[in-house]
């Protein structure tokens, strides 16, 4: 491998450059899914929920997954079990997540307010 190829993924091991913008994507789903149960829970402003962004949201999610299952098969490729450990676990945490996003959506439906 080229100097210039360990400077690009930042002297990573193949498949965690996936792995950690999963891990970034998952993060920043969880603040938005706190949020969202903070005001669907607890201060029943459900004006403040993310609605509006649904499909965004589910969208990146299913890309968050996809990314971790690729960081997680090249993962497998390697030697290290603490690398495959982290990879499998970041990816069960983004499909929790987008269950958890999911079965919120459909918690929360009759209180969108949306106009056709």
């Amino acid at each position: 491998m080229r100097w210039w190829d360990r400077i690009a993924v930042l002297f990573l091991p193949k498949g965690m450059i996936l792995t950690v913008a999963a891990l970034l994507l998952f993060l920043m789903h969880l603040g938005i899914f706190a949020s969202d149960v903070y005001n669907f829970c607890f201060t029943y402003h459900y004006d403040r929920m993310s609605f509006r962004y649904t499909v965004v949201l589910m969208f990146s999610k299913v890309i968050s997954i996809c990314w971790a299952a690729m960081g997680s098969l090249y993962a497998e490729m390697e030697d290290y079990k603490l690398v495959r450990s982290f990879a499998l676990t970041i990816l069960m945490l983004n499909g929790t997540m987008f269950f958890n996003r999911l079965s919120l959506e459909f918690l929360a439906m009759q209180y969108r307010e949306e106009s056709h």
